[in-house]
């Protein structure tokens, strides 16, 4: 109902993205073309803290027709998204409203990427990892296999999809 309000190929990719990859706001929003493997569909967030870690993620075949859309209407030299995230917060909830659901935010998305995943058989150290959650247990670090080729793998073979 959410997408179907949406009338901006912006906002669809936005909704999208979050959907399918798990990422953060600022990380969504802090994305540059550098950050993205088009070919693969790895995303790479540039944000690392000391309480949050990111790693890869990737997105699907649905974000990624709305992406190119988004980037062929867009100047290349600026973010993948020129909008703030506390506007995409706001136009979240008037999309909501006008829709006639409870207010859906960005980390409402994050949460149903990783329920979603948990849904379609992925192992929940895979889920962190693609939400920038990495162990740092030694089973975690040592004996999971964690490279981008593994997570592509395990990603897509869980077939996430969010539009009907």
């Amino acid at each position: 109902k959410l997408y179907n309000t949406m009338t901006k190929i912006r906002d669809k990719t936005v909704l999208l993205m979050f959907a399918t990859t798990g990422l953060r706001r600022n990380e969504l929003f802090g994305l540059t073309r550098e950050n993205i493997d088009f070919d693969r569909r790895m995303v790479t967030p540039d944000e690392n803290s000391r309480t949050k870690r990111t790693y890869v993620t990737f997105y699907n075949q649905e974000a990624e027709n709305h992406l190119e859309k988004h980037l062929d209407k867009k100047d290349s030299n600026k973010g993948i998204f020129s909008i703030r995230p506390r506007s995409a917060n706001r136009i979240f909830r008037e999309k909501s409203k006008k829709a006639g659901i409870e207010t859906i935010t960005p980390q409402d998305l994050r949460k149903w990427f990783a329920k979603k995943m948990r849904d379609l058989g992925v192992s929940g150290e895979h889920i962190d990892a693609f939400a920038g959650r990495l162990p740092r247990s030694v089973r975690g670090k040592h004996y999971t296999d964690y490279s981008p080729e593994r997570l592509r793998e395990v990603y897509e073979d869980a077939g996430i999809t969010v539009l009907p």
